[in-house]
């Protein structure tokens, strides 16, 4: 039968397990009995097993709901009376479960053992008792500093130096009122009242070192051969650089931090803060239910001591040998009583901002958002691939990010915004012309909607632009034509010695002005005994100039347009030559996208936003599409070569908004493929797929600036379709995710026919990076036979982006196209003016 009250406690007050005991104690017990005054004493390592008695506390305490005793012993009367009213049949009920701990308990009747009496220094051994009061004086001497004189007078204490365990005299006893039990397990400050914790207001007398519990001399953190020493606490650097470390490396930021211990009861005694324990240990214990307790019963017990296996045994196992799995799990926060590490309840929820879910394969971001669910059943083989797939970081994702963000802050910053709209913007003013005179001249600019710079500073900052990559056969064609009608043209000086500028006959006035033409002007010149036939130009002559100078073998052609620029002129007198003694007023000016070149002013030239050459005089001796372009000058100035334009204007965008919507789109929807491909497999789609739209934008409009990355992001688009095809069999209702993904991309094909939009860019960039994401993706196999045919499928996938791309190459530098009806796929002409500028046929200026 179950001892009664009497029997456990006539020798022994409440006195329950400790970190020696072999069984573990619940939480929640300990701090009900710490709340009602009741203190934790070290149990020593050869008591019994007490977990029945910690079960029947669970009804004990239900039953003293209503009851708040004042103190101990009001406490100790409640609980003898309660136990006694304990229903037999609910003691039997667990006294069964657990027979053999059971039979360990009636043994020991609730006494303590001669081993327990003589833990706490009230055995009848003389030799014991003295040891242990000289170790507890020792330990407060360490602890609180030398006693009073007076106190070791009225003690007949020896000298405080020579108080030492090997000391021979014995002081006498040490007899000390009957007071509360404090409980040096509490955190915080040392010996802490239990009733100032708990708010209650019983009044108590000052504690001092003789009158503290005595058990806490011999807790197991107490210090006997050395003070105590401060814990160095760790620098905010340290932490931060092992977090980042642990993030690098994808681990939890509380991978190892937890340090080994052996599982407890309870955290081990302090007499210091929380902040300065010597030896700090994290324990998270679980518990887990005998078979023999009813469900019922223990959802009702609070308080409940749950066995948990010793690591070294392992799980306990059945007759057959499969683990016993318990019947009710707690979760940790309630069943963890170890002392808890300072910075805890901070790193739990940035632990959880970091624990991201695993991405499910063929669900994804845009799956979540579509409503999309596998299949309720799934092949075993299957879903084992599912569960081996990987998560990736992000890499590529916040590295193209940043860089997008950078690069449109330098553009905005340095070139500008150009004005808002969708229509063109005109600007008219006064200025000087190469005439010498004043007139109004007018200015046409696109407008840019996305707040950005301008085409023509896009095109210098490497958007892709046709001209540049190649040599285009009507810009070609327009210079031509322009050396052409130079090459007859003549200095015209006007009369009044106010200037000169090289013009053409028509444009010089025969009344106002001279046209010095050769060889029908007397200052014609002589190369090889006859007079030359073209020229003169303004300020340039074979006679005057030093460097380069034209000396045989060396003279300089009859064709003045390629004559060289000269930057030395002989000093004199030069009266005699018309076109050399006057005042240049215009000067060659490249205006436009196109490689157009006028002789004119420097105030004319910067109002059209033009490049004035200052050194030269003839348009035959600048290279107006090397300054249009930018960027890296030509191999051969007559041929651009910038086919790198590809992929450098997928790093830049049109503006602001541009931008904008390339990072949501990427910081969604990459980021969350990337989380699936991994950073190489992404960026291979990414990057390719982005260079094949540029390219079949570049044959379709030629002479459209465009940027930003559409064809890389129509390529990711593409990604989502393949993915879906991938996982059709494991998903429930592919036609509905695919109707519902088609509509999605069919709204974003019809914002491609807005203007500074491209549509060939965006159709282009997602065929190739349909084809890519076959060979590339990760994907799963439903048998040997579909692995097969899988990779199959990746070889073709590669060989028909190969060719897809090999023929855009062909097109692009060896047959070119010109295609009259491209422009209605990218842009609907709603107004006049609304795609104007990307006329194809529209006039080269």
């Amino acid at each position: 039968m179950l001892p009664s009250a009497d029997q456990l406690f006539e020798d022994a007050d409440f006195i329950f397990q400790q970190d020696l005991a072999p069984a573990h104690t619940a939480k929640s017990t300990k701090s009900w009995l710490n709340d009602h005054g009741v203190g934790v004493l070290d149990w020593p390592a050869n008591s019994p097993d007490l977990n029945p008695i910690e079960n029947l506390w669970g009804i004990v305490k239900r039953k003293m709901r209503n009851k708040r005793p004042k103190n101990a012993d009001e406490l100790k009367a409640t609980v003898k009376e309660t136990w006694a009213s304990i229903p037999p049949q609910q003691c039997h009920k667990l006294i069964t479960s657990m027979p053999r701990r059971i039979e360990a308990v009636i043994k020991a009747k609730g006494a303590p053992t001669k081993g327990t009496a003589d833990w706490f220094g009230v055995s009848n051994d003389v030799d014991a008792t003295q040891k242990w009061q000289r170790k507890s004086l020792r330990h407060c001497t360490q602890r609180y500093g030398k006693l009073k004189p007076q106190v070791i007078h009225e003690m007949d204490l020896p000298s405080q130096d020579n108080l030492s365990m090997t000391s021979t005299e014995t002081p006498p006893p040490l007899y000390l009122p009957p007071r509360t039990i404090v409980d040096p397990l509490a955190r915080g400050r040392a010996f802490r009242n239990v009733e100032e914790v708990d708010g209650l207001s019983i009044p108590q007398t000052p504690i001092t070192p003789c009158a503290t519990s005595l058990c806490s001399f011999t807790s197991s953190r107490s210090s006997f051969k050395r003070p105590p020493c401060r814990r160095k606490r760790e620098s905010v650097a340290k932490m931060g650089f092992r977090a980042a470390a642990a993030l690098v490396k994808g681990r939890s930021l509380r991978d190892g931090t937890v340090r080994r211990v052996h599982r407890r009861s309870f955290a081990t005694a302090s007499f210091l803060d929380e902040d300065t324990v010597d030896f700090p240990d994290e324990l998270d214990t679980s518990f887990f239910a005998k078979d023999g307790l009813a469900h019922e019963e223990l959802s009702t017990y609070a308080d409940e001591v749950f066995e948990s296996p010793s690591e070294a045994r392992g799980w306990r196992k059945g007759k057959d040998g499969v683990l016993i799995q318990p019947k009710v799990q707690l979760r940790q926060e309630v069943v963890s009583v170890g002392g808890q590490r300072r910075g805890q309840r901070i790193t739990v929820p940035v632990k959880k901002l970091f624990a991201k879910e695993k991405r499910p394969y063929g669900l994804g971001m845009v799956g979540r958002l579509t409503n999309r669910t596998y299949r309720k059943r799934i092949d075993s083989y299957v879903k084992k691939q599912i569960e081996d797939m990987n998560d990736h970081r992000p890499f590529f994702t916040y590295w193209i990010t940043f860089v997008h963000l950078l690069i449109t802050i330098l553009a905005v910053s340095i070139y500008g915004i150009a004005p808002v709209g969708f229509s063109q913007h005109e600007t008219v003013d006064s200025v000087l012309r190469n005439k010498g005179v004043y007139e109004n001249v007018k200015f046409m600019q696109q407008e840019n909607f996305w707040v950005g710079p301008s085409s023509e500073a896009l095109i210098h900052l490497g958007a892709k632009f046709s001209p540049c990559m190649r040599q285009d056969q009507e810009v070609h064609q327009l210079i031509q034509e322009k050396k052409n009608s130079e090459r007859h043209s003549a200095c015209c000086v006007r009369n009044d010695k106010s200037g000169c500028v090289q013009t053409s006959q028509e444009e010089c006035s025969s009344t106002l002005a001279l046209w010095v033409k050769w060889p029908q002007h007397p200052s014609a010149p002589y190369l090889e005994g006859k007079v030359r036939q073209y020229g003169s130009v303004c300020h340039q002559d074979p006679r005057i100039c030093l460097e380069p100078a034209s000396v045989t073998p060396h003279e300089w052609p009859d064709d003045f347009s390629k004559w060289p620029i000269c930057t030395r002129y002989s000093s004199g007198n030069h009266t005699n030559l018309p076109h050399i003694d006057c005042v240049i007023t215009g000067r060659p000016c490249c205006i436009g996208t196109k490689g157009r070149c006028e002789i004119t002013s420097r105030e004319y030239c910067n109002f059209m936003k033009g490049y004035f050459h200052e050194e030269a005089t003839l348009c035959s001796q600048v290279h107006c599409m090397d300054d249009v372009c930018g960027l890296l000058p030509f191999l051969n100035p007559e041929i651009p070569d910038q086919f790198y334009r590809l992929w450098l204007s997928l790093f830049l965008h049109a503006g602001i908004l541009h931008c904008l919507v390339s990072v949501c789109f990427q910081m969604t929807i990459l980021r969350d493929l990337e989380k699936l491909a991994g950073w190489l497999r992404i960026s291979i789609i990414y990057i390719l797929s982005g260079i094949t739209g540029n390219l079949a934008s570049a044959i379709f409009l030629p002479y459209r600036a465009e940027v930003g990355p559409a064809g890389s992001q129509f390529g990711i688009l593409a990604c989502l379709f393949v993915e879906l095809f991938q996982s059709w069999q494991i998903l429930a209702r592919p036609w509905r995710a695919f109707i519902k993904l088609s509509c999605i991309v069919l709204c974003l094909f019809a914002f491609g026919l807005l203007p500074w939009i491209d549509n060939f860019a965006h159709i282009c960039g997602f065929v190739s990076g349909f084809f890519l994401s076959f060979a590339f993706l990760p994907y799963i196999s439903f048998g040997q036979m579909d692995m097969c045919r899988k990779r199959l499928q990746i070889l073709v996938a590669l060989a028909l982006f190969l060719g897809i791309f090999s023929s855009f190459v062909v097109l692009f530098y060896i047959y070119p196209v010109k295609c009259e009806w491209c422009e209605l796929l990218t842009c609907i002409p709603l107004t006049d003016k609304f795609c104007e500028k990307y006329d194809l046929n529209a006039h080269l200026h």
